[in-house]
């Protein structure tokens, strides 16, 4: 217990995703297909346009309900629509001191999976829930009912 405790008051910057990858929002739907195929990730952050945008972020669920099956009433294929139609913007972020307990609830309030983690205007990582969850299961197992 002792151990879950210590986990969730680390800094996110402690497990957060150092290695992620960028797109540009003007980038097809199916470049960040291949991209998240090939860096095995499950969202990409797309880059600002310009020095007074922000950041968005591309996840699998967005290209799913919004490009696969979006409806009815919408028709969109992944080679001819641009990232910056389906992407989430802006995006959460956090400082990288915030600790683990209050970022997964604020990704639990504002209904999301992951936080981008911001170095001033710079993003610097990425924290999502699988992160944690990895984590958890790596602690050693703890029973209180084991006879010694």
């Amino acid at each position: 217990m002792d151990q879950l405790i210590t986990l969730r008051t680390l800094p996110v910057s402690a497990l957060m995703q150092k290695d992620f990858h960028t797109i540009k929002g003007s980038s097809t739907v199916a470049e960040a297909l291949q991209l998240m195929k090939k860096s095995g990730e499950s969202g990409l952050i797309v880059e600002p346009r310009n020095e007074d945008d922000c950041y968005g972020i591309v996840t699998e669920k967005d290209i799913l309900e919004k490009v696969i099956d979006p409806g009815e009433d919408l028709h969109r294929d992944p080679w001819n629509t641009p990232v910056f139609q389906i992407m989430s913007k802006p995006i959460i972020s956090v400082n990288p001191s915030m600790r683990i307990k209050y970022a997964l609830r604020l990704m639990k309030r504002a209904n999301v999976r992951r936080l981008t983690i911001m170095d001033g205007n710079k993003v610097i990582g990425v924290l999502n829930m699988t992160d944690v969850l990895h984590r958890v299961e790596d602690l050693p197992v703890h029973d209180d009912h084991i006879a010694l």
